[in-house]
């Protein structure tokens, strides 16, 4: 084996083992960071289940504070539950409407169960006690299916949405009242260390509604982990604080007028995480539109240029040869009317896409523009790592407008949806609408007009194809898949 053999083994043995220990490195560095981002939480998590044992005797006896903490949890939730629903109505997901149910249930319970029986001075005997227990039950169920519910399941019909949401924390409020009725009706009084039957049933509501918290949590951690998001910690841990709530119904009984236990605080610092987290969303949904229509008014300030000076000096440089011959090439007029060409497109290219502008500003600078032209309920969802290159965001940008555009004309839509999401076969953007539907031929062809064509001519010059179809709730469905 002569020596550049040995030599090249060498260095192809170093470059293994250099590329070994960079995947070595990037693997421990993500899992430092996921570490890092699971502790708070875990922190949170193991402090709100040992509480309630360790501080089970802690009462504190105050006339006024009870009730000025019930009445402060409850303006904490709902005011939670206004702003999640103005971030659901820019989302359209269906976490975030199961998140709005969670903060208006949490509140229409408490203010009927605790707020206002603390204020007035209300016993109530076993009934309230039993019915805030199972309204703890019913939102710690509606926790849950937020966390399990997928982050890309979207809704496209906000309006019947915003009744359901509506409907959740109404329905959990009449069923835990209902069920503290039954509870009653059996004679089972709910009480730690009690005895019987209404320590049992304790003991069962109790878990449960800390076994579904719990669940959320995890959850909601481990989607953190593999999509960092500060808004996701911050859910978590209002989960685990409604736990370990729950928890403390355990290790006392139920607390006379006057009185406040450790359950109580964390029900209010959890309350306070969740009114944080909302507060995070929608600054985010605020500052998402503050950019779309910024970007908006850019394009609208470059096609203006477009069509008025630009115009002009392309007619000026149109005859350049001719006023070159007759003044020469180095004539300040027609170097002037050169570079004011050259400087007026440069300016309308930056305009028109500005650099740094990711796929899903373009696609809010779009809805913005057409949200007032048309009168029309545009959201716009894109998935995080949904990246594009300048044309590719351009092609996107204006079959997005055309769908739109052909959507509130023709399909006298009134709520559009529009996500760009990566799936397995590529980049994949949807426009969905609740319109009259597209109209379907004898043979069930679909009849295209100008601006379908124009989609799928702009689809096919980025080796994608689209896909036109009904949608299942009725009007129309339209997808550009691109490779």
């Amino acid at each position: 084996m002569g020596h550049d053999e040995v030599g090249c083994e060498a260095r192809g043995g170093v470059l293994l083992d250099n590329r070994l220990s960079d995947r070595w490195r990037q693997t421990w560095i993500g899992a430092v960071r996921s570490i890092n981002r699971a502790l708070p939480v875990l922190l949170v998590g193991t402090v709100s289940l040992v509480v309630p044992f360790v501080l089970h005797g802690a009462v504190m006896r105050a006339t006024t504070l009870r009730p000025a903490l019930e009445t402060t949890l409850t303006l904490f939730s709902l005011s939670a539950a206004w702003l999640l629903r103005a971030h659901f109505v820019a989302s359209r997901r269906l976490r975030d409407l199961l998140l709005v149910g969670v903060a208006l249930a949490m509140g229409l319970i408490n203010l009927f169960l605790n707020a206002l029986p603390a204020a007035l001075d209300i016993g109530g005997g076993g009934y309230l006690p039993a019915a805030s227990l199972c309204g703890q039950l019913f939102v710690a169920g509606i926790f849950a299916a937020a966390a399990a519910v997928p982050i890309e399941k979207l809704v496209a019909q906000p309006d019947t949405s915003a009744r359901v949401g509506l409907l959740v924390g109404f329905a959990s409020l009449a069923g835990a009242a209902l069920s503290g009725l039954l509870i009653k009706s059996l004679g089972l009084h709910i009480s730690a260390r009690g005895g019987g039957a209404g320590e049992a049933v304790l003991v069962i509501l109790v878990t449960g509604t800390t076994a579904l918290l719990a669940y959320a949590a995890a959850g909601l951690t481990r989607q953190s982990l593999r999509r960092p998001d500060r808004v996701l910690p911050l859910l978590a841990t209002a989960a685990l604080l409604l736990a370990g709530a729950a928890l403390s119904r355990l290790t006392v009984r139920s607390l006379p007028s006057g009185e406040v236990g450790t359950g109580t605080a964390m029900r209010v610092l959890g309350a306070a995480v969740l009114l944080i987290a909302a507060v995070v969303l929608e600054r985010r949904v605020r500052s998402r539109a503050a950019r779309a229509a910024a970007l908006a008014e850019r394009r609208r300030v470059a096609r203006d240029l477009h069509d008025g000076i630009a115009q002009d000096l392309a007619f000026i440089a149109a005859h350049g040869e001719q006023m070159a011959s007759e003044m020469g090439e180095e004539h300040p007029l027609v170097v002037a009317a050169r570079r004011a060409l050259a400087v007026s497109r440069s300016t309308i290219s930056d305009l028109a896409d500005p650099a740094g502008a990711t796929a899903s500003e373009a696609l809010d600078a779009v809805a913005h523009e057409l949200r007032d032209r048309f009168d029309v309920a545009i959201a716009v969802h894109t998935q995080a790592d949904t990246h594009l290159p300048s044309a590719a965001r351009e092609h996107v940008s204006r079959i997005a407008r055309e769908a739109i555009a052909n959507a509130a004309r023709h399909g006298q839509a009134r709520n559009i949806l529009v996500s760009l999401r990566r799936g397995e076969g590529g980049v994949a953007l949807r426009v969905v609408d609740d319109g009259c539907g597209i109209p379907v031929g004898d043979r069930g062809t679909t009849p295209e007009g100008f601006g379908l064509r124009s989609i799928r001519e702009r689809a096919g010059a980025m080796g994608g194809h689209l896909t036109v179809r009904r949608a299942p709730q009725g009007g129309t469905e339209l997808e550009v898949t691109v490779p």
